[in-house]
């Protein structure tokens, strides 16, 4: 009998696609399958409703990519133009070469940089001395702020990690979200020690992947694998029916691949633990809005992929990426595209080009506007995540032909949801084979 896979984002279709290679009947229901991530083509450029591109350090996304037989499409980021910007004391700093993550590793850039006042840069250069220690989870702005202080924690953890989760580090948990980081912690003491031990990128790799027609085109593909039932799920019973378009879909087994906040009032009559610790990751949403302007309109030069504005800095835009400089062959000759974002689902256009002309001088209309609002789309791997995602996996793993998957778990990037689809699709199949 067919799996009935709840959510068509990209978790869900990766995981009825894995599914549908091993020989099993899937079924996705989902109103807008695709979720955040999707394409679209203005004035020329290729624009992105969602994420732009996945870490190349993570296999996952490009292996699903290959066997779907678009390796060709694969490009990666324009390292050769790599630079960030951080907004300190309102101009524009340059982030420190030799950065992983929030950890220095190379001396001279650190004390060439402006981002940081002498008392941070000695406190990150004494780091090494620190004795190994196994501490309980904490926020990563108390893990961050132990190691190097709290400017650091302002100026690097913040708005380096508000971009990818969407929330405040006083609030992530250090082991879930830094989890290499605190095993240096616990087996060096120091982080700077740790740190050159961990494996490097290969020779050429760029740090972000992505596909030349836009991250919409692997959700064509895999759409064209699957099927889909364009319908929000209202509820689901054991042994295994889903109710949805006002009827009853019989299934032989449930993938759960929607967001946790969505999973939690399905499972909840079912397991109301299971149901009471899907509610307890917390969610946060973003918007994104992208302007196109004639390159003669935008007063300074493009020169990095683009800045970050911490959060004592910040009106509006928390990120803003230099399409063109990031990515070749997205933006013509003659336009520059910005794409901001903000982690106020809310956020108006009026106060991103406020924020445009504060940071960036930009006064003239654009040529094109494009708005795409996420709320409560983006879990937050709060203090004490990992403990609570054991319980939840230990008891769904209790029941019989249910399954989760998505990005509430364990990694909230685009190969961590192809990885957990998978490994979903891959219990489902043994189950079927029993």
């Amino acid at each position: 009998m067919k799996v009935g896979i709840v959510g068509g984002g990209i978790s869900g279709l990766a995981c009825a696609y894995y599914l549908e290679r091993a020989g099993i009947e899937s079924v996705v229901f989902d109103t807008t399958p695709g979720g955040l991530m999707g394409t679209v083509h203005v004035e020329g450029c290729i624009l992105e409703t969602g994420p732009e591109s996945w870490l190349a350090s993570k296999p996952w996304a490009e292996q699903l990519v290959r066997e779907l037989g678009m390796g060709d499409q694969l490009t990666g980021s324009s390292d050769a133009r790599r630079r960030t910007y951080i907004l300190r004391d309102g101009r524009f700093v340059t982030l420190p070469e030799g950065l992983q993550l929030v950890v220095p590793t190379r001396l001279i850039p650190l004390l060439r940089t402006e981002l940081f006042t002498w008392g941070t840069k000695v406190r990150m250069g004494t780091e090494v001395f620190r004795n190994p220690k196994a501490l309980p989870d904490r926020s990563v702005s108390e893990f961050v702020a132990d190691h190097f202080g709290r400017e650091a924690v302002d100026y690097l953890a913040e708005p380096l990690l508000a971009g990818v989760y969407g929330g405040s580090p006083d609030y992530l948990s250090a082991v879930s979200v830094l989890p290499k980081f605190v095993e240096h912690e616990q087996r060096f003491g120091s982080v700077i020690v740790g740190a050159p031990r961990e494996k490097g990128k290969p020779s050429g790799q760029p740090v972000f992947k992505s596909l030349r027609n836009g991250m919409g085109s692997l959700i064509d593909a895999l759409r064209e694998k699957v099927t889909v039932i364009p319908a929000r799920v209202e509820s689901i019973q054991p042994a295994w029916g889903v109710f949805a378009a006002g009827e009853w879909h019989d299934c032989g087994q449930i993938v759960l691949g929607c967001g946790a906040n969505r999973a939690a009032p399905l499972i909840a009559p079912i397991d109301a633990r299971a149901g009471e610790l899907l509610a307890s990751i917390p969610h946060s949403g973003s918007a994104i809005r992208t302007f196109g302007y004639r390159t003669e309109d935008v007063p300074r030069p493009l020169d990095a992929f683009g800045f970050l504005v911490p959060k004592r800095e910040r009106n509006t835009i928390m990120a803003c990426t230099w399409v063109a400089t990031k990515w070749q062959g997205r933006v013509p000759e003659g336009k520059s595209v910005l794409r901001c974002f903000s982690t106020d689902p809310d956020a108006s256009e009026e106060a991103m080009r406020s924020d445009l002309a504060r940071l960036m001088g930009i006064t003239a209309e654009p040529l094109f506007a494009l708005s795409n609002r996420w709320p409560e789309s983006m879990p937050q791997y709060t203090v004490g995540h990992a403990p609570r995602i054991a319980e939840l996996e230990a008891r769904v793993a209790a029941i019989p032909g249910l399954h989760l998957a998505g990005n509430a778990y364990h990694g909230v990037g685009i190969p961590d949801c192809v990885r957990s689809a998978k490994l979903a699709a891959d219990r489902a199949a043994m189950r079927s084979r029993l």
